[in-house]
């Protein structure tokens, strides 16, 4: 039986350590060489030692790079800035910009903006912003420079009636600014803004609402002082078209006894004399007829020799 020779274990013990470290540290190189890119995003690879950067990577992706070298992974997919409230909201990055009105009200705005990052020139946007905080430094700066601007064209007034007009102005004057912006090279592209709410102070919007209110108990004053106007007009036509239908009825009335008295005086060969009694008759009897119309009129009927009295009275 061969006898126990402890150097030969422990030299073995060091060729085992030895190839452990070994593969360890090849697992480790291995590790470091790997690098993985998520959906929307977009991953460059930084030398040190030369002071080179790769060109970006899409991903979803693996790649191997070597160990000295940094891999810097940027969103370039869809990304928002939203400045609202006092940004305690989860989704506010920033809070509303204050601005000021062309009459120097002063105003909060709420505003969304989205982009895209364009890949071909994130390497010149990363080496404008090595600390990736182009949002905070030149988007939202940018944002809250100019919708002050556009703001102060406009009244407070003109801000609530025009909204959709001012939200499409300050969208345009974002596009032209940030594509403009030298520091960010051109690299943020479809752009789209938002305007949430342009907050006027409690006061001053108590007071539009009054003064609409007011607008609007006038307008229907007019209404009813025009509708009052028509009515008596048309009341005034009504009784002139009365009144003249009327007369003429009384003309024609008055023409047609004319004619009877006519045939009567023809057909009876009654005198001058006789005609005079006749007509003073006539008009005695029609007197009494449009008397006998008013219900407050009485009449006495009474016989003196061989005449016949009848006098109306009044009671």
């Amino acid at each position: 039986m061969a006898e126990w020779n402890p150097d030969i274990d422990k030299k073995l013990m060091r060729i085992i350590v030895i190839i452990a470290v070994v593969a360890a540290i090849i697992a480790l190189m291995v590790f470091t060489m790997i690098y993985q890119v998520g959906v929307g995003r977009a991953g460059m690879v930084v030398d040190p030692l030369t002071g080179t950067i790769s060109d970006p990577v899409l991903g979803p992706t693996f790649g191997l790079k070597a160990p000295w070298t940094t891999v810097i992974t940027v969103e370039y997919a869809r990304e928002t800035l939203g400045m609202w409230g006092d940004a305690t909201d989860e989704l506010a990055d920033y809070p509303s910009i204050d601005c000021f009105s062309q009459d120097q009200l002063e105003m909060q705005v709420d505003i969304m903006i989205r982009w895209t990052i364009d890949p071909a020139k994130l390497v010149s946007l990363y080496q404008s912003f090595p600390s990736l905080n182009w949002e905070g430094k030149a988007v939202a700066s940018l944002v809250r420079e100019h919708v002050r601007y556009i703001t102060k064209q406009y009244t407070a007034v003109q801000t609530i009636e025009l909204r959709d007009v001012i939200g499409l102005e300050i969208e345009q004057e974002l596009i032209n600014a940030i594509n403009e912006a030298p520091s960010l090279r051109g690299a943020i592209i479809d752009i789209e803004v938002d305007l949430r709410n342009v907050a006027l102070p409690d006061s001053y919007t108590t007071a539009i609402e009054n003064k609409l209110a007011a607008q609007q108990l006038k307008i229907q004053a007019d209404f009813e002082a025009d509708r009052v106007i028509i009515l008596a007009n048309a009341d005034a036509q009504a009784l002139l078209i009365g009144a003249n239908a009327t007369a003429q009825q009384k003309i024609i009335d008055g023409r047609g006894i004319r004619e009877a008295i006519d045939v009567l005086v023809a057909e009876q060969n009654i005198t001058e004399e006789g005609f005079t009694e006749f007509l003073e008759l006539y008009v005695y009897l029609k007197t009494l007829e449009t008397l006998a119309e008013n219900e407050n009129v009485n009449f006495i009927v009474g016989v003196e020799g061989e005449n016949l009295l009848i006098q109306p009275t009044t009671p």
